[in-house]
């Protein structure tokens, strides 16, 4: 969500329409300040950013005291709540829009009693979602799907108080200036160079001499959960590596949680001794992010649900020259309702051997992949971030999505 911020922002900046006040602890100020520089957007003049002073000794987690704050301080037209378990946003003097990305938790409930039991962090989250969805003035959705069978038949939001707002593509390639013309060896030799600098800076001595650049690599940019399903990836991997006996590996910025019992991947890469195969690269700066993908062979996203149309990393790879496929869900069924061609990338999140002949299909003819995702990507991207951020602040301010 913190990236949806970042393109929201961009989005104000080139529309000129608006200007976003963001309201966050004083405890990250200087964090989210670096993180937001890196935008094509102007602090003071796109965005503003407000913390309650130090003086006030509010905690990072009293959203009560941060409320009362914006009400005295900050001065907005309406407000747009980017998490919907923050049922203080409630407190606000001025109208509410809640942002509602996907109700994951009631609709792939985990099998853990602590999620669920008396005063379970799922039991917690429900409460506290219903509580804000329900006060609020207006709630956005990024698609649909989440609209109709989320949003409206898991928490009961009337369809008319909720407004669909499709994400724009998002598009790295001003972080990438060295991909304009295509994937050649020297932009592959300067996002390596990136890769392994920010390997170096972060203490990651096994990859601060990894030739990003020579080894074949498939990106997932994604978290660790129920839906994101990287363990199919992983077996996929396995199979090429094992039965193909074709060099490649699997770089993901999910954390691997060796030891949890909530999601497979440790498990399974220990049980395959792939612990070599699969490499974690957690928390990438925005610019080491789209030198992640330009540099991989290939992307995956293997998740079965996403609460927008079409999954960011698609959209992110193919702007920066690497082509993407993708696991069928009812995120990709909308995308592809307006762009059939991209459905040859799709496969089945269940059946990892037909991930395996995508993957090496795909790289087979990699080229011709990314010029027909490229000519998608074009089409889609008529579609702009100044867009979605107008049709959010007129939802905040008047209930009503910009057209």
């Amino acid at each position: 969500m913190t990236r949806l911020l970042g393109f929201l922002i961009e989005g104000v900046a080139k529309g000129q329409t608006y200007v976003f006040h963001v309201v966050l602890p004083d405890g990250v100020r200087a964090e989210a300040r670096q993180d937001l520089a890196a935008l094509q957007a102007v602090e003071g003049v796109d965005y503003v950013l407000h913390s309650p002073p130090p003086e006030m000794k509010l905690a990072a987690d009293d959203f009560e005291g941060q409320a009362k704050f914006a009400n005295a301080s900050v001065k907005v037209d309406g407000w747009i709540v980017l998490f919907p378990y923050f049922r203080h946003a409630l407190l606000l003097d001025a109208p509410v829009a809640t942002i509602f990305p996907d109700g994951i938790p009631v609709a792939f409930p985990v099998p853990d009693p602590g999620a669920w039991g008396p005063n379970g962090y799922h039991l917690r989250w429900r409460q506290q979602v219903q509580s804000l969805l329900n006060g609020s003035d207006r709630v956005v959705t990024f698609s649909n799907h989440v609209a109709d069978e989320q949003a409206g038949r898991l928490f009961g939001v009337p369809r008319d108080k909720i407004h669909v707002v499709p994400h724009a593509p998002p598009n790295l390639s001003h972080l990438a200036t060295y991909a304009h013309n295509g994937v050649t060896a020297n932009s592959r030799s300067v996002a390596a160079n990136l890769l392994r600098s920010h390997a170096i800076e972060r203490g990651w001595s096994q990859l601060a001499d990894f030739p990003f650049e020579e080894v074949d690599y498939i990106a997932v940019s994604t978290q660790d959960r129920v839906t994101k399903n990287i363990r199919l990836v992983a077996e996929s991997v396995r199979m090429i590596l094992r039965e193909e006996r074709r060099s490649l590996k699997l770089f993901t910025t999910a954390p691997l949680h060796f030891g949890a019992t909530w999601t497979p991947l440790p498990n399974q890469l220990e049980y395959d001794q792939m612990v070599g195969d699969v490499v974690s690269m957690t928390d990438l700066p925005r610019d080491v992010h789209a030198a992640f993908y330009h540099c991989a062979a290939l992307a995956v996203h293997p998740s079965i649900f996403e609460g927008g149309l079409g999954p960011f990393p698609f959209y992110e790879a193919v702007s920066v020259e690497t082509p993407c496929v993708m696991a069928d869900g009812p995120h990709i069924r909308e995308l592809v309702m307006d762009e059939p061609g991209l459905a040859e990338f799709v496969f089945d999140p269940n059946d990892s051997r037909k991930l395996r002949d995508l993957i090496l299909s795909t790289l087979q003819n990699r080229d011709v992949a990314l010029a027909l995702q490229k000519a998608s990507l074009s089409r889609i991207a008529v579609y702009g971030w100044n867009q979605v951020a107008a049709a959010y602040s007129e939802a905040a301010i008047s209930g009503k999505v910009a057209q």
